[in-house]
């Protein structure tokens, strides 16, 4: 009974180790001040394995994506409503990513928020 409830236990954590990061929110905002730099704000997350890009929900102009501890290292920038549905599908290797989203004219702030899926 002992090595039965042993053999359950190490299954479950282990799936559950194997499972971590089926998918990953990433959430990213920019705000203009009156005669003031624009403010960046995102969270970065720290992916495991590589992901792909699952969805994008924003209020943006497109949106773009850094990387590395700090987040400054250029990705990828995905550029206008029309082009941004390019962005489902793209591939993300283990790093730690940041978005920000490009404000549209005539507004003062943006969000973007992606989804990650495991590949």
């Amino acid at each position: 009974m002992k090595k039965l409830f042993f053999t359950v236990v190490c299954l479950f954590f282990f799936s559950g180790f194997s499972f971590s990061q089926t998918r990953v929110r990433i959430f990213g905002k920019q705000l203009t001040q009156k005669e003031q730099n624009a403010i960046l704000e995102c969270e970065g997350k720290k992916i495991q394995r590589t992901m792909i890009i699952d969805s994008v929900s924003c209020s943006c102009d497109g949106f773009w994506i850094m990387r590395g501890t700090k987040g400054n290292k250029p990705v990828k920038a995905f550029w206008r409503e029309s082009i941004m549905p390019r962005a489902i599908g793209f591939e993300l290797k283990p790093d730690t990513y940041f978005i920000y989203p490009n404000i549209k004219e005539n507004s003062d702030s943006a969000f973007v928020e992606i989804w990650l899926r495991k590949k």
